[in-house]
């Protein structure tokens, strides 16, 4: 039994259980989105926060040569929180290979230190001391944590392994970090970390100025993070790249939402007028409306915060599924503020699409509602030929393009619906590929798992690696595989002036002149040298060529690797790109270095000069889309990799031997026994060392993994959310059509013709809703290239890639969509259909 009038709005919404499923369904997934956008954005930026003191510690300044008085002043600021002393001992020799330092801290400077145990704890007290997993071996091979050991004669607790760093290992310095509260503050640093209750940005600029200029050193990359760096422009740049992102989500929830109180009402205009007729006001039919807009918020917005939390877990969960060795947990926020603003969003979204609906039924005259005459517009009646459409697609294709345009509020809302859909997935697949394009790409490097090299004792005579040693390791049982790593190459090379990019033109010192006429242009480059395995793992890296040994030797082959980093001293930013317009057949004119020395002195000239007689032509083979291992060689440079006998031949040095070897092990798990087989193949050269990459190595592969699911995770839902919005109107733009068609199909119209009409109607809506979605996602996309570009420098291109993909969707979905209101058209009784009321 109805006691108000008001409880109408749920017998609705219950009789039309698929619609309001529809309804709640995109609703439920854009508020989710926006809420997972804005907890993965505060998560993301507390992980790196996190992961920044790990490495850089959690102080914010630093300062040096400081004197008590001065101390005491900087300690005592309202502003300063947590603060303390450490000091860095000399260098000495510990055997032949190894030399040693000690870091003496106080327990205040360990807490805001990037020193972080990997198996026990910190000193606590003066005669505990902690040291690097690599290290302990050289110090007392049999000696475990909580147990004493020896350091020159002298007898220490350990307490705790600290994570290995490849810096101390390639440096063959062992550190042995202790714990004292009595420092001599003349050789001392005081590290401060500022109070949170504190305003960041005014405290550093205060702060700074207490210390001698020179001796005050800033965490930068930490401040920088926490929004009081000096690079705040890249922080606006990507807060706008976010903030387009959120209100194109918030336009398509808009017209999902809009699009279905819109065909509620009309589908009801009789209702409505019979409402009308017996008392009901129109304020009273508005409040129907809102009331049905009311109960969908209160299911959906819930669900939506929820799933978002859930989104932000299963990220979690998948990490922890892919491996805990080899990926970090993320650092998970579930900000209530973030979600209190997801809802208002969303709660708004609602309210501004149910007004235009809950209006037009507010205004609805009995009369004329009751004949069912409310929706009926008089059309504009245009004598079209059968053009080309027509001639193609025939008359069922005519029909269905001059049935678009006959109501052109209908054609609007829907060409719309589809807009919106194409432009939300071009420009989050443009933000994925953007992000992708300028962070650091998952690559071979992250493989490598031990590191043989020379250890540089004396600079006079370099090592090598010998054949037998790369056998040798190889016939271990743990190896998986060995790369031999050789030294990097320097050239001069000269490309024709039409392969400069505009982006690299406003870089300084990339492209010079050269002796070789108007047409040539000079730029460095470095040449790497890859053995047989590592040509082999490059070939999952092509984007254009082919890799083959035989045809790099025979032809004087090179391969591109199109991606640069390059450093702009003007912007302050780093460029992400390619540095000159080449492809696969161009030859280039290259001329070796004498040595490193001799590049670096010519760095900074404007010119390049070239000894005609000693110039060597190169063909490239193949173009990487990325670097399959890191690439260490000076930036502003072309990089290319070829064989050991074709960089034999442009060097002209004679043979060139490894200096490194990289291994690859088949399971982390045997990491000890692996390293402890390989050290046994080495021992018999002292000048070697090996180096674990594996704690650095899962850190960088964490880091890189995360952004790529959270990019890929976004995709999935905005996808899911256009195809909601697509299906939505397409289904009740033919539904509420079901006259129209039945009187067709009463003149002579087949099932067969009829359903040809429907299809392509739905096709064409989907290629104009492209053409126009694609317009508008390219403009949106180059507005977020330039928010990024503050970040990180990049060409923008076009996103064809996800206009295509956006395009083929829309299509596909497009004519899925009629699919089902056609077969219910189609079981419906003619006569019935003819005398529907819309």
């Amino acid at each position: 039994m109805i006691t108000e009038f008001k409880q109408l709005s749920n017998r609705y919404l219950k009789a039309n259980k698929k619609r309001t499923v529809l309804t709640i369904i995109g609703i439920v997934l854009s508020v989710a989105l926006i809420s997972t956008i804005g907890l993965f954005f505060k998560s993301m930026q507390q992980t790196e926060i996190e992961d920044t003191k790990g490495k850089y510690g959690s102080f914010h300044i630093a300062y040096k040569k400081i004197n008590e008085d001065k101390m005491n002043k900087i300690i005592n600021n309202p502003r300063v929180g947590r603060s303390g002393l450490y000091s860095m001992g000399e260098e000495e020799e510990f055997t032949d290979k190894l030399k040693i330092f000690s870091v003496v801290a106080s327990s205040k400077a360990l807490e805001l230190a990037p020193y972080k145990p990997a198996e026990g704890r910190l000193p606590e007290r003066e005669n505990e001391i902690a040291i690097e997993k690599w290290a302990l071996r050289y110090i007392d091979n049999n000696g475990k944590v909580g147990e004493k050991i020896k350091i020159k004669d002298k007898e220490y607790l350990l307490v705790g392994l600290l994570e290995n760093t490849i810096q101390n290992q390639s440096d063959s310095k062992i550190m042995i970090l202790s714990n004292s509260n009595n420092i001599n503050i003349e050789n001392a640093t005081l590290i401060v970390e500022i109070s949170s209750k504190a305003n960041l940005k005014k405290s550093v600029e205060e702060l700074v100025a207490l210390g001698e200029k020179g001796n005050v050193i800033k965490n930068t990359m930490l401040l920088g993070l926490l929004g009081a760096g000096e690079g705040s422009s890249s922080w606006k740049g990507i807060y706008f790249t976010v903030g387009i992102i959120i209100s194109i989500v918030v336009v398509c929830t808009i017209a999902v939402i809009y699009n279905s109180f819109q065909i509620s009402v009309v589908e009801r205009v009789k209702q409505f007028g019979l409402l009308r007729a017996v008392g009901a006001t129109p304020k009273q039919v508005r409040k129907l409306v809102f009331k049905e807009a009311t109960t969908v918020a209160v299911i959906a917005i819930p669900l939506g915060l929820i799933f978002g939390v859930i989104a932000l877990l299963g990220i979690k969960l998948t990490f922890k599924l892919i491996g805990a060795d080899s990926v970090m947990n993320i650092k998970l926020t579930i900000s209530y503020g973030v979600l209190a603003i997801s809802a208002l969003v969303g709660l708004i979204s609602i309210y501004i699409s149910a007004f235009i609906p809950a209006h037009f039924a507010g205004k609805i005259s009995p009369l004329v509602a009751i004949s069912s005459r409310a929706t009926i517009t008089k059309e504009k009646i245009k004598k079209r030929r059968a053009g080309l459409i027509g001639k193609v697609l025939g008359f069922e294709g005519s029909l269905a393009s001059k049935n678009m345009k006959r109501n052109r509020k209908r054609y609007r809302i829907t060409v719309f619906s589809i807009v919106i859909s194409v432009v939300l997935f071009i420009t989050f697949k443009s933000f994925m590929d953007m992000s992708l394009n300028i962070s650091d790409d998952l690559n071979e490097s992250q493989n490598i798992h031990f590191t043989v090299s020379p250890q540089y004792i004396n600079e006079g005579k370099r090592v090598f690696i010998e054949d037998k040693l790369v056998e040798d390791i190889k016939n271990v049982a743990m190896v998986e595989k060995v790369y031999k790593s050789y030294e990097m190459n320097y050239l001069k090379a000269a490309i024709n002036s039409e392969g400069k990019v505009k982006e690299v033109n406003n870089i300084e010192n990339v492209y010079k002149s050269t002796n070789l006429g108007n047409n040539k242009t000079g730029i460095n480059s470095n040449v790497a040298i890859y053995d047989d395995n590592a040509l082999e793992v490059s070939k999952g890296y092509i984007e254009s060529g082919n890799i083959d040994k035989e045809a790099l030797n025979k032809e004087n082959g090179v391969i591109l690797i199109k991606k640069n980093r390059i450093f702009n001293e003007k912007t302050k930013n780093v460029y992400y790109g390619e540095i000159a317009s080449l492809k696969v057949g161009d030859e280039i004119e290259l001329e070796a270095y004498g040595d490193l020395n001799e590049r670096e002195n010519m760095s900074s000239e404007n010119s390049l000069q070239f000894n005609k007689g000693s110039i060597k032509k190169v063909k490239i083979m193949a173009i990487l889309k990325a670097e399959p291992f890191y690439f260490y060689g000076p930036e502003k440079s072309l990089n290319f990799i070829s064989t050991k006998e074709v960089v034999e031949g442009l060097v002209g040095k004679g043979e060139l031997k490894p200096i490194s070897l990289d291994i690859q092990i088949k399971d982390q798990k045997e990491e000890i026994q692996a390293k402890e087989k390989i050290e046994e193949q080495i021992k018999s050269n002292p000048a070697l060392m090996l180096t674990n990459n594996i704690d650095d190595n899962r850190k960088n592969k964490s880091a890189i993994l995360m952004v790529q699911i959270l990019l890929y995770g976004f995709v999935t839902v905005v996808s899911l959310i256009g195809s909601v919005n697509i299906i939505n109107t397409l289904t009740t733009n033919i539904i509420l059509r079901k006259k129209e068609f039945s009187t067709l199909k009463s003149i002579g119209l087949t099932q067969k013709g009829l359903k040809k009409i429907i299809v392509l109607e739905g096709l064409l809506y989907g290629v104009v809703g492209s053409i126009y979605g694609g317009i508008i996602g390219t403009g949106l996309s180059y507005l977020m290239g330039g928010g990024m570009n503050a970040a990180r420098e990049f060409k923008w291109a076009i996103p064809w890639n996800a206009i295509g993909i956006a395009t083929v969707a829309a299509l596909i979905i497009g004519y899925l969509s009629v699919l089902a209101p056609l077969k219910r058209i189609g079981n419906e009784n003619l006569i019935e259909g003819i005398r529907e009321d819309f």
